[in-house]
């Protein structure tokens, strides 16, 4: 049900309505399981299946499908199962006394109790596979939740995990419903038990009810932008497998006709362009190597790169790769920013790298890239970037201050020139929160994406990718533009409302008057992802107060049949018979 919830081939941006109920059965399943081992296994079943049905197309990634489907998705499943422990102790620790003092009508509050502990542990988890090295935020609840932007408004508050709570909350409601229908004819405790239902249910409507009414403020506010990126992003829709000079020439060439177009246009309409966007990886050779500058020179032979650059009289960003140390086999996938004059002159290193596909372990040895090599026959992988990077790139304005601006110095006759600080999350960098969050703090004003999702050859990855990245928009109020290789290539601003875009598959570009909107520090940028931080918190301490209160009940009980034991002997004594005088 999470799978189908979430945008598929059938559903191209998911349903929120499915994904609203889509974790009752796990709930149901849980709370019928008898054993920790047999939660184990149906959360283990839960992430794997989740993981396989939603992001098949993982397997299209040619030689590292081993790595990217299929041990991604057992790890899940175990991750999952691991945290099965968390999920099933609120229902093993009840005893078949607590179980029929609730049906009798008493201790109520464990209904509510396990729904609030299912949802808060079901954040933890999709924060925990969301997170770190290993963390990969595909297949969450949140994604289903797109076509429903009065709810995802609340990412600028809690990050996409008061989604997954609300959803989760709303999942268990349903769950425990069902049980309490399923065991209603032996219930001796009915008013009592549809009085605490009714009391949860209330409470999850006020909760949807608050989000609702957040989201309608946060979604209708009228933002004005304080300047204007005019940007030119380009989709060129190449096969990213073929790496021969002609399709490296082909590629290249059609990039730069579908650049000029739409300067051309937007120079048709007195407008000046202010940045070119291609996306992930277009070039091939590794700057800044004397070599690469030459070659670029003089390639394609049509038109050379640089020559272009210069004629286009634009600065450019260019997907490529970058040298970090030669000598350790250390290159970075790599935004290349160029000046109008097609002088390479920044670059950003993407930082959360693909685990096992992009960051291999161990690839500064000789044998292990020679594995590689013979495995997945095309790549040694990269090397993460260590630090935040922003390019500055002036806009052609005027645009005046939104802040009022008391001066006693005379006008300067100098023009003066206004820019826009712009940061580029390269691909899975715009999924991973630490990455932007970083980008956001170092100034950046605009996230702008490149990325190249073609090589998984659905429309269901181009979306499943784009879902999980307009969360950032929201989340830090800002806009979001994605420049990508075949899709999906868009521009959204900080309501999540898409501006601009392209369709799947197809080469195009788009002119678009990029607005660029007054940062603001919202509290999921102070405080991060402080709502499954405290969940975990909460959880593990009522599971060690519990543990304590356990042990120390059994110390009790122990204690006083110990010397209830002694009492008793000693009375044995005084009172016992003697029947060896007795003639029976």
């Amino acid at each position: 049900m999470l799978s189908f919830a979430i945008p598929n081939e059938f559903l191209l941006f998911g349903s929120p309505f499915i994904g609203f109920f889509s974790l009752t059965p796990l709930y149901i399943m849980l709370s019928k399981a008898k054993s920790y081992r047999e939660a184990f296994w149906l959360c283990f079943l839960n992430g794997a299946l989740t993981h396989f049905l939603s992001s098949f197309w993982l397997g299209n990634f040619m030689g590292y499908a081993a790595f990217t489907l299929g041990a991604s998705g057992i790890g899940t499943g175990f991750v999952e199962g691991f945290l099965s422990f968390f999920f099933y102790y609120f229902i093993a620790i009840f005893t078949k006394q607590t179980k029929l003092e609730e049906t009798c009508g008493k201790k109520t509050f464990f209904l509510q109790f396990r729904i609030i502990w299912f949802a808060s542990l079901y954040s933890v988890w999709e924060w925990v596979k969301s997170t770190g090295f290993l963390g990969y935020p595909w297949g969450t609840v949140s994604m289903t939740a797109f076509k429903w932007p009065l709810i995802t408004q609340i990412a600028d508050i809690t990050g996409v995990y008061g989604i997954t709570w609300l959803f989760a909350f709303f999942s268990a409601i349903i769950g425990e419903g069902s049980l309490i229908i399923e065991n209603f004819s032996i219930s001796e405790g009915k008013p009592q038990l549809a009085d605490a239902y009714k009391k949860i249910f209330s409470v999850g409507a006020v909760f949807l009810g608050i989000t609702t009414f957040y989201g309608i403020y946060q979604y209708t506010l009228q933002r004005v932008p304080v300047k204007y990126m005019n940007t030119v992003f380009v989709q060129q829709s190449r096969d990213p497998w073929e790496k021969t000079e002609k399709a490296r020439a082909a590629t290249i060439t059609l990039s730069q006709k579908l650049s000029e177009e739409k300067i051309t246009e937007f120079a048709d309409e007195g407008i000046t362009t202010d940045l070119v966007v291609w996306s992930e990886a277009v070039l091939q050779k590794r700057f800044p190597k004397k070599s690469t500058l030459n070659y670029y020179a003089t390639f394609p032979e049509d038109e050379p790169l640089f020559d272009f650059i210069k004629r286009m009289g634009t600065p450019f960003i260019i997907g490529g790769p970058y040298v970090l140390n030669d000598w350790r086999h250390e290159y970075g996938n790599s935004a290349l920013l160029f000046d109008r004059n097609g002088i390479l002159s920044g670059s950003y290193q993407k930082m959360h790298l693909v685990p096992f596909a992009e960051l291999i372990p161990y690839r500064q040895f000789d044998f292990v890239r020679i594995l590689i090599k013979k495995l997945a026959g095309f790549s040694y992988g990269w090397t993460p970037g260590k630090k935040p990077v922003l390019f500055e790139i002036p806009l052609s304005g005027p645009y005046s201050s939104p802040t009022p601006i008391f001066s006693l110095v005379p006008d300067s006759k100098k023009e003066k020139t206004t820019s826009v600080k712009i940061s580029t999350p390269i691909c899975f960098d715009d999924s991973a929160a630490e990455v932007c969050r970083a980008l956001f703090f170092a100034g950046s004003e605009i996230f702008v994406n490149i990325t190249n999702d073609s090589w998984s050859k659905t429309d269901s990855a181009e979306i499943q990718h784009f879902v999980v990245a307009h969360y950032r928009a929201i989340e830090y109020r800002t806009t979001l533009a994605r420049s990508a290789n075949a899709g999906y290539s868009v521009v959204v601003d900080p309501a999540g409302k898409v501006l601009a875009d392209m369709p799947l598959f197809t080469p195009d570009a788009m002119a678009v008057k990029v607005p660029i909107f007054e940062r603001k520090i919202t509290i999921y940028a102070k405080f991060g992802n402080w709502l499954p931080e405290i969940c975990a918190i909460l959880a593990a301490a009522f599971i060690i107060y519990s543990e304590c209160r356990t042990k120390e009940k059994i110390e009790y009980i122990s204690t006083e049949c110990l010397v209830n034991g002694f009492w008793l002997s000693e009375l044995e004594e005084q009172w016992k018979v003697d029947w060896t005088n007795w003639n029976i």
